[in-house]
């Protein structure tokens, strides 16, 4: 039965039993309950619910009456260890790879719901770890939350307790399970999701040799957890042991990204990338040209006129010293590489078998009645008169 003690007065105490770990575990396909209380009757078949067995009789109040009955806590539950064994496959790049080939960490941090008493508990885990780094790469020390703590291994497999899974998820068994319950949450049981989270590639670094993960341990609020475990304790079956388990489960989930190299998704992601560009590039010339405030100097500053280039194979076929003797007659510079003298003959404007001094011949009708009309003295005019 249950009694009340001094040092634990908010709850109902039971007796505690030592279990071995097949007999505090259920094991499924990807989860696994750890006892933290066990509820035992001994059955005995109602014979009245039957004329002669196994045909019924007319009426039956409880086909099972109970003989016995036992409530206990099991002992020191958070000292057993979670033995974690897992493969990850990827159908579309063919990797295949099992924990023992891989390396992870346990992440302890905010998983959203946490309160002030939460994050004191995940900090005393960081604390007390001794090994907690700030990241699961180059991470240095860390003596609080969020952290990253390494698991041990045996075997070549990862091992936690299991309070070392209470504490990353900001718990502990000696909490009321949920508002208006009266009990706590060892003898009720909780849910935790144990994420693992498998990564391949890092960001601005890419693919990498070997895959990696994270554990990541949440619980489930307000969660409680029970099952029925049945075991025969006659040959004819009429006597049974009914246990009723309240533990910790563990729900195992796969979780991440496995990277590969995909040439169609390459060339998606760059013309993507592109187009926007392109787009950009439409916006700010339709704002610099028809928008922005100093538009007609932006228009002018746009665009880059260069020189003609129908005389561009002549000069070409000219050697360095012809070169240099045009730009001489032009008093231009003769420095620089040959195409950069034969692009500074273009933009002077040119042409095969012109000279700097026919250039200026050119020029004179047009310059010589403007200046002679520029020195013509101001002469006024005479009144008219009558």
């Amino acid at each position: 039965g249950s009694c009340s003690c001094d040092y634990r007065t908010s709850f109902k105490d039971y007796n505690c039993t030592w279990l071995s770990g097949s007999d505090a575990s259920v094991t499924r396909e990807s989860s696994i309950v750890v006892a933290t209380f066990v509820h035992e009757y001994t059955q005995l078949l109602n014979s009245t619910c039957f004329s002669s067995y196994p045909s019924a009789a007319n009426a039956c109040d409880h086909l099972w009456v109970a003989d016995g009955e036992a409530s206990v806590f099991a002992a020191d539950v958070e000292s057993f260890t979670l033995l974690i064994d897992h493969s990850v496959t990827s159908p579309k790049s063919g990797l295949a790879t099992t924990s023992r080939q891989m390396q992870g960490m346990l992440f302890v941090g905010d998983n959203g719901n946490d309160d002030s008493s939460a994050k004191a508990i995940k900090d005393a885990l960081c604390q007390s770890s001794g090994n907690a780094v700030t990241a699961p790469e180059g991470g240095s020390s860390t003596n609080k939350s969020p952290c990253y703590i390494p698991p041990s291994t045996a075997v070549g497999l990862d091992y936690f307790s299991i309070g070392t899974l209470l504490q990353a998820t900001g718990v502990t068994l000696e909490g009321e399970s949920y508002p208006g319950s009266g009990h706590s949450a060892r003898y009720e049981g909780l849910t935790i999701n144990l994420l693992i989270d498998y990564s391949n590639s890092k960001d601005w670094h890419g693919l990498q040799t070997n895959i990696s993960y994270l554990y990541k341990p949440s619980v489930v609020p307000q969660s409680t957890f029970k099952t029925t475990s049945l075991s025969p304790m006659s040959l004819n079956g009429s006597k049974r042991l009914k246990k009723d388990i309240h533990g910790v489960l563990f729900e195992v989930r796969p979780s991440g990204q496995l990277a590969v190299f995909d040439f169609t998704q390459l060339l998606l992601q760059l013309t993507t990338s592109l187009t926007l560009l392109a787009l950009s590039t439409v916006g700010v010339n339709i704002l610099a040209q028809y928008v922005l405030r100093y538009r007609h100097y932006y228009s002018e500053a746009l665009y880059d006129r260069t020189a003609d280039f129908d005389n561009i194979s002549f000069l070409e076929a000219q050697p360095d010293e012809a070169l240099r003797k045009e730009l001489r007659d032009r008093n231009l510079p003769t420095t620089g590489t040959r195409e950069r003298m034969i692009l500074r003959l273009m933009e002077y404007g040119y042409r095969p078998g012109s000279s700097r001094s026919t250039s200026r011949a050119s020029m004179e009708p047009y310059m010589e009645p403007a200046m002679a009309s520029a020195r013509q003295p101001f002469v006024p005019s005479a009144p008219a008169g009558p």
